[in-house]
């Protein structure tokens, strides 16, 4: 198997945390949003969406969401990503309010200050921020992860889009729980794994402009 990733985008990020964790050490297949290679007819074969990450079979067959590869990831192992409980189900309520409702949310911001849409609606994003980094933050209040004592796939899920928080001014102040939490992942070895590879791709792609 091997990963098709643009390591700078938050779910491209998810998957290269999770390889990192179990040790799985997967093929990377970088993937230059920059440039537009996503649309590129080999790509859209992988995936009709014309979106990173995709996990290619040895066979040639593909899945693609990032959570949906996460899963898969881990079937390889025995791992507390993804315990063989009922917590799975916590997991997937975590995954499923990532998708739906945290990043429609803070999308907005990287529009702006990423993509440079100057018409993207922030007003609207900042009511929505508040709305539902409230909500991740009471959660977090007394706890360390977001489901059972160690980390989850819903915590990869749920702070990988918060590594884009620098360059695109998310207001998150005064959300304690919140910065605590992003804090106990960024130390995580699999995290700084997978942030070397962020930096040593940004840096290729910086120099190819």
């Amino acid at each position: 198997m091997k990963l098709h990733v643009f390591p700078p985008s938050p779910n491209s990020r998810k998957v290269l945390v999770v390889n990192a964790h179990l040790g799985l050490d997967l093929p990377l297949e970088m993937v230059n949003l920059a440039t537009g290679e996503q649309h590129a007819p080999g790509f859209v074969a992988l995936n009709p969406n014309a979106k990173v990450p995709v996990l290619e079979y040895a066979d040639g067959g593909t899945l693609w969401e990032s959570n949906a590869i996460m899963a898969r990831l881990c079937a390889e192992v025995d791992t507390p990503l993804w315990p063989k409980s009922d917590i799975r189900y916590d997991i997937l309520r975590w995954q499923y309010w990532e998708t739906a409702h945290w990043t429609p949310a803070l999308s907005p911001f990287i529009s702006r200050h990423i993509f440079g849409q100057m018409d993207a609606d922030l007003d609207t994003a900042a009511t929505q921020t508040a709305k539902y980094g409230a909500v991740l933050d009471t959660h977090l209040a007394g706890r360390d992860w977001l489901v059972g004592d160690g980390v989850t796939l819903a915590d990869i899920s749920v702070v990988s889009i918060l590594s884009l928080r620098a360059q695109c001014h998310y207001p998150l102040d005064g959300f304690a729980n919140i910065q605590r939490w992003i804090a106990a992942i960024e130390a995580l070895p699999a995290w700084q794994s997978a942030e070397r590879i962020v930096q040593a791709t940004l840096a290729k792609v910086q120099a190819a402009s």
